[in-house]
């Protein structure tokens, strides 16, 4: 395979960019005579990055530029963060790789002059996030929190709490980190746990976009991580059973470890504040896809019958 030079699309966010790099990174370790051309798009998300994403779009609205772009031959490869995918790709795409998944937690970062308050929860405190999966989950942790929706990049939130906006704002560990922000004097991190938020399919996995058909794919899957993939894999493959995306309440957590996989779902319930229902299903990590089938039967079952 004769692969000299690669054009990567990617949004021209710092934290798009930063991903890029990762990509860039991994490619030239393992292929040291190869370059690179950044092909930077802005997406219908971006373009609207005032506005909550369900006033304009639905499932797409951070990638399909991008996918447009595979498609006509614009560029080699996308560069994605995982968890801002649909669910299905577009025809003739694939997800040719991903790079060893990240922090998959999430943060709470807020300033620290509300940290006593926000110990105590004695006071309502405005947290900013797009989130339904977020909101209904720490409103599950604090019945106190309000939380308000917030749109654009990292540093645009972060200064939202700065100038007083929002008290707090959920955001990704991984994407905290791939920016050097986890250590700004002015804020404090609280980590949630699994058992207290669970986080978003695909949450710190960058995922590597090709055709389907293209010499580059196995050139990709060199230095994809296997891992990380099989992970992904499964937690799409829920939120594909459960027609769930980013408008929904809905986290899943695939968890490979030697030879085995956990997937965990969260579900928050339209009916009740704070009720959230939760699965766990475990097996042989080449299993996969029948324990996946699993939780799709057993949460569709519960919705139905508690039309949630």
């Amino acid at each position: 395979m004769n692969i000299q030079h690669i054009r990567i699309g990617t949004r021209g966010s710092a934290l798009a960019l930063a991903q890029t790099k990762m990509v860039e990174e991994a490619l030239k370790g393992k292929y040291p005579n190869i370059s690179f051309e950044r092909v930077i798009m802005k997406t219908e998300a971006d373009r609207h990055n005032e506005k909550a994403l369900s006033e304009f779009g639905g499932e797409g609205v951070f990638v399909k530029e991008l996918e447009n772009a595979l498609l006509s031959g614009r560029i080699d490869i996308a560069v994605h963060s995982a968890k801002d995918m649909p669910v299905r790709t577009a025809e003739g795409l694939c997800i040719a790789g991903v790079l060893p998944r990240g922090d998959m937690r999430d943060v709470l970062v807020y300033r620290k002059e509300l940290s006593e308050s926000f110990d105590n929860i004695k006071t309502a405190i405005r947290i900013g996030t797009g989130s339904p999966r977020r909101q209904s989950q720490i409103e599950a942790l604090y019945p106190n929190i309000i939380c308000e929706g917030i749109r654009g990049n990292v540093p645009t939130r972060l200064d939202k709490v700065r100038n007083g906006r929002y008290d707090g704002v959920i955001l990704a560990a991984a994407g905290l980190e791939r920016l050097g922000m986890l250590k700004l004097p002015e804020f404090n991190y609280r980590y949630f746990t699994e058992d207290e938020m669970l986080p978003a399919g695909g949450q710190a996995v960058i995922a590597i976009e090709a055709r389907m058909s293209d010499d580059i794919v196995p050139f990709v899957e060199a230095v994809s991580d296997e891992k990380s993939f099989i992970e992904l894999s499964a937690e799409q493959y829920v939120l594909r059973g459960l027609d769930a995306g980013c408008h929904e309440p809905v986290a899943v957590r695939a968890h490979v470890k030697m030879d085995e996989i956990s997937i965990s779902l969260a579900y928050g319930t339209r009916s009740l504040k704070g009720d959230i229902i939760r699965v766990c299903r475990k097996g042989k990590r080449e299993e996969w896809e029948q324990i996946a089938t699993e939780l799709v039967k057993i949460m569709c079952s519960r919705n139905q019958s508690e039309n949630i």
